[in-house]
C-alpha cells in the first residue's frame, strides 16, 4: 500500500484513503486476528520524514524495536553492527576512544573521528543530527526503535549521509504512571543497573526520567597494570511532554553520558626494523629504558619480542607492553525541543537542539615500554542545530510533500600531544615531539523538499532535492615543546562548498502486499583538513566526495503477513574518495593524511526474510553482498600504499545474520523464550592500505538468550551467552611502519550474563 498509504500524514488521513481504495490488507489482518496472532511485527518508521511501516517505505532499511534490541543482546552500537546486512560499526582508528562511533554502510564511511573530518553515515538521535563521530555514544537506554537506512539519504537528511543513516528514537513520555527497572550481571565482573519512570503531571503534561550504570572489568593489562578494555559509564535521560490539544505535541529532552575508562585492549602485531628503529631507538633510547625497568633480553630491545598475534598468543593480544597511562574519558550531553503541530491539512515540525562533548583520549600506540609513540588528545566541541519541516497533502490527497530548512553551527577545540621517540632531545638535541593546537568553526545551511505523486492508485513517482552550503574555518598550529621550535605558526584555513543533491524514485504497488521501487540519488560528504601534520608539513584541505547511487528493490508480505521478504540491489558510482593513510617520511617522521585518493564503484544488495508461522515461532534471515573496487587511485595515495587492487575498508563481500526464537508455555507457571542468533561476515580490511595484520578474517558468531516470564507478575529473568565459540577478530588498528610497527585491537571474547527486569 506504499503509493497511497505512503501519502498519509501523522494524523492517519492517508491510511484511511488507502484502506478505502486498495483494501485487501485489512482483510488479511482480520484473518490473522482470528488465528490469534498478527504475523510479522510491523514497525512504524520515519525514514521519509513521515510515519509509515517498513513495507510501505521504498528504501532499503532494517529496523529494530526496543524489544528486538533486548532480545538480540544489543547494548551498544558495536553490537548493532552484526544484525543488519551491509552494516559495519567499530571504534575506527583507536584515537577516537570508546565514545567514537564509526559507521560504514555498503562499504562507505569514515574511519577518522577528528572534528575537521566528516562521518560518512549520518547518526540521528530523536531527529537530531550528531555531526561528530566522537560523540556517537549516548548510552542505550529506553530505546523505542532504531532505523538503519542504506544508501545516500542526501535529499531529506543532508550532507554526510553518503553511505546512509542510522536513526535512534528513544521512548517518549506516555502520560501513564509506570516504568521499568533491571540489572545485569555477568562475566568480567559485569554489573549493570537501569531504570526509567513514566509519570503524568497533569492532563496535558507528562514526564519521563531514567538512568543506567554500566561497569565491566577489562580484557587485558599494560606494563603498568591498567585494566584495558574496561567499561565504566553512567547515563541519564529525561523528557517532558506538553500536549495542550490533539493538534500540538511538544517534547523537551535532555541526556548525559559520563565515561571514565582505561584505554582499549590491543597490542603490537608486527615489527619491521628500519633505520629509525635500529639507528635511533635501539641504539640510543632502549638501553637506558631497559635498565630503568629491569628488562631482560629479548625484551630489552624495541623489537618483535613485543609482538602479540591471534595465531600465537590468543587472548594475549589484549595485553599491551605500554607504559603510558591510557585514558578513555568522555562527557557528552544534549538538550532538544521537538514541536509537532497539525494545522488543518498541514503538519509543522520543528527540532531545536544543542549538543556538547568533552573527551580526553590517551593511549600508547606501539605498545612497548620504550615510549615510541604516545597520543594524548583532549577535545571539546558543541553544536547548535535547527530544523523546520512542513508536511502536507495536495491534489485531492495524491501529492504528499515535505519541505524544510536546516541550520547547523559547530565550534570545537583540540589539543593533540604526540611525542615521537621520547628522549631524543636530551640525548642528541633532536626534538620530534608534536603539540598541535587547533580550533574549528563551521556552519551548514540547507533547504530541501521531496514529494510523492500518485499517478494511479498503484504507481507513484518521488522527486526531490536539497541545496546545501557548508563553510569551515580551521586554525592549526604546531610547536615542539622540548626545544621550543614552532614549525607551523597558527594558520587559518577557510573553505566553503555548495551542493545540490537530487533524488528521483518510482514505485509500483503490484498487489496490496507487493511493492516494487527504484531510486536514483546523489550523496555528498563535506571536505575537511588533515589534522595531524606532525612532521611540520602544513596541513591542507581535501575536497568533498560524492556518490551517484542507483537502487531497485521490492517489499513483499505473504501468507497473511506471516512471511515478509524484502530485497534491494544497487550500484554506486563513487568519486573523490577520502582515504586515510600513514606516510613514512623517513628519519622517524610519519604523517597521517587524508586525501581524495580516487574513484570506485560498489555493487551489491540486501535480502531480508522474516517468517512467523505461529505465535510461538519467529525466524529471520538477512544477507548482504558487496563488490567494491577502485577504478582509479591517485599518485599520493599509491605512495601511501593504497593501490587500485586494494579492497575497500570495512566492506566484507558477504554478511549473513540468521535468528530463531521460540516461546513455549510451561503449564500455568509462565513462558520460556529460547533465542539463537548466528552472524557471518567474510574477511575485511581495517585500513585502506590493506595491511595484512589488519585483515579481519572471516568469522561466525553465535549468540543465545533464554528468557522466563511468569504468568503472574510483570518481571522477566534472562540468561545469555554472546560469542559462544569465543571467536576473536581484528576490529581496528593503525599501520605505522615508518616507526617499525602495526597495532591492532580486537573483538570481545565469549561473555555470559543474567538479566532481571521488572515492569510496573
Amino acid at each position: 500500500m506504499s503509493v497511497i498509504n505512503g501519502l498519509g500524514r501523522k494524523n492517519g488521513v492517508g491510511a484511511a484513503v488507502a484502506l478505502a481504495l486498495l483494501g485487501g490488507t485489512s482483510h488479511a489482518l482480520a484473518q490473522q486476528a482470528e488465528r490469534g496472532f498478527s504475523g510479522v511485527e510491523e514497525i512504524v518508521v520515519t525514514a521519509r520524514k513521515r510515519e509509515e511501516t517498513i513495507q510501505n517505505t521504498p528504501v532499503s532499511m532494517t529496523a529494530f524495536s526496543g524489544e528486538g534490541i533486548e532480545a538480540r543482546n544489543i547494548d551498544s552500537f558495536s553490537d548493532l553492527s552484526n544484525f543488519a546486512p551491509n552494516l559495519d560499526i567499530s571504534g575506527g582508528i583507536p584515537n577516537g576512544g570508546g565514545s567514537a562511533t564509526q559507521i560504514f554502510i555498503r562499504g562507505v564511511g569514515q574511519d577518522d573521528y577528528s572534528f575537521p573530518n566528516e562521518p560518512g553515515v549520518g547518526l540521528y538521535i530523536d531527529g537530531v543530527y550528531i555531526s561528530r563521530s566522537a560523540a556517537g555514544d549516548f548510552g542505550f537506554l529506553d530505546i523505542d526503535r532504531i532505523e538503519v537506512l542504506r544508501g545516500p539519504q542526501g535529499t531529506l537528511y543532508g550532507r554526510n549521509t553518503i553511505g546512509g543513516a542510522v536513526k535512534v528514537i528513544t521512548a517518549a513520555p506516555s502520560g501513564e504512571l509506570g516504568g521499568r527497572v533491571g540489572a545485569t550481571v555477568g562475566s568480567y565482573n559485569r554489573r549493570d543497573i537501569f531504570g526509567h519512570l513514566d509519570f503524568p503531571i497533569s492532563d496535558t503534561v507528562s514526564g519521563k526520567i531514567g538512568g543506567a550504570l554500566r561497569k565491566r572489568d577489562g580484557l587485558g593489562t599494560n606494563f603498568i597494570g591498567q585494566d584495558l578494555g574496561n567499561t565504566d559509564e553512567i547515563t541519564t535521560r529525561g523528557a517532558l511532554r506538553f500536549q495542550p490539544s490533539d493538534d500540538l505535541d511538544i517534547i523537551f529532552r535532555a541526556d548525559y553520558l559520563r565515561q571514565r575508562q582505561d584505554g582499549p585492549a590491543g597490542s603490537m602485531v608486527r615489527f619491521d626494523p628500519n633505520d629509525a628503529t635500529e639507528g635511533l631507538i635501539n641504539a640510543l633510547i632502549a638501553p637506558a629504558r631497559a635498565a630503568e625497568l629491569g628488562l631482560q633480553p629479548p625484551f630489552d630491545r624495541y623489537g618483535d619480542a613485543w609482538v602479540r598475534t591471534l595465531a600465537t598468543d590468543g587472548r594475549g593480544v589484549y595485553n599491551s607492553g605500554g607504559t603510558v597511562e591510557t585514558r578513555d574519558w568522555a562527557d557528552i550531553w544534549g538538550i532538544s525541543m521537538a514541536v509537532d503541530w497539525a494545522i488543518g491539512d498541514l503538519a509543522l515540525n520543528s527540532i531545536t537542539a544543542f549538543r556538547d562533548y568533552d573527551i580526553d583520549i590517551r593511549r600508547d600506540s606501539e605498545h612497548t615500554p620504550f615510549d615510541i609513540v604516545q597520543v594524548d588528545n583532549p577535545e571539546t566541541y558543541w553544536q547548535l542545530s535547527q530544523e523546520f519541516q512542513l508536511n502536507g497533502l495536495s491534489m485531492d490527497g495524491r501529492l504528499n510533500w515535505v519541505v524544510g530548512l536546516y541550520g547547523l553551527l559547530e565550534d570545537g577545540k583540540s589539543e593533540l600531544f604526540a611525542p615521537l621517540i621520547s628522549g631524543l632531545f636530551d640525548l642528541i638535541g633532536f626534538d620530534n615531539t608534536a603539540l598541535i593546537n587547533s580550533t574549528y568553526e563551521a556552519y551548514s545551511v540547507a533547504a530541501f523538499g521531496e514529494a510523492t505523486y500518485a499517478l494511479t492508485d498503484r504507481v507513484g513517482i518521488t522527486f526531490g532535492g536539497r541545496l546545501t552550503r557548508d563553510s569551515k574555518e580551521y586554525v592549526y598550529g604546531l610547536v615542539r615543546p622540548e626545544s621550543g621550535q614552532v614549525p607551523l605558526p597558527p594558520e587559518t584555513l577557510n573553505d566553503s562548498w555548495n551542493e545540490f543533491l537530487p533524488k528521483l524514485g518510482v514505485e509500483y504497488q503490484i498487489t496490496p502486499d507487493v511493492l516494487l521501487y527504484s531510486n536514483v540519488s546523489r550523496g555528498y560528504k563535506a571536505g575537511g583538513y588533515n589534522s595531524r601534520a606532525l612532521s611540520g608539513i602544513p596541513p591542507k584541505a581535501f575536497d568533498p566526495e560524492y556518490i551517484n547511487a542507483f537502487e531497485v528493490g521490492f517489499k513483499s508480505a505473504w501468507l497473511d503477513n506471516t512471511l515478509v521478504l524484502n530485497g534491494a540491489a544497487f550500484l554506486n558510482d563513487y568519486k573523490d574518495i577520502q582515504l586515510l593513510a600513514v606516510l613514512d617520511l623517513g628519519g622517524g617522521n610519519v604523517e597521517t593524511v587524508i586525501e581524495n585518493a580516487g574513484k570506485g564503484r560498489i555493487i551489491g544488495g540486501e535480502l531480508e526474510l522474516f517468517f512467523v508461522p505461529t505465535d510461538a515461532l519467529n525466524l529471520g534471515l538477512g544477507v548482504g553482498v558487496l563488490d567494491a573496487k577502485y577504478r582509479q587511485v591517485d599518485d599520493l595515495a599509491q605512495q601511501a600504499g593504497i593501490l587500485e587492487s586494494n579492497e575497500f575498508i570495512n566492506a566484507p563481500e558477504l554478511s549473513i545474520t540468521a535468528s530463531a526464537e521460540y516461546t513455549a508455555q510451561i503449564g500455568g507457571a509462565g513462558s520460556l523464550t529460547l533465542r539463537a542468533d548466528g552472524i557471518y561476515k567474510s574477511e575485511q580490511y581495517r585500513d585502506a592500505v590493506n595491511t595484512p595484520e589488519l585483515r579481519a578474517s572471516a568469522y561466525t558468531l553465535l549468540n543465545s538468550r533464554v528468557t522466563y516470564r511468569p504468568n503472574r507478575g510483570n518481571w522477566s529473568l534472562s540468561f545469555f551467552v554472546n560469542n559462544i565459540t569465543d571467536k576473536l577478530y581484528v576490529t581496528s588498528g593503525v599501520e605505522v611502519l615508518g616507526l617499525g610497527y602495526v597495532e591492532a585491537y580486537y573483538s570481545r571474547p565469549r561473555e555470559w550474563g543474567a538479566a532481571f527486569a521488572l515492569d510496573f
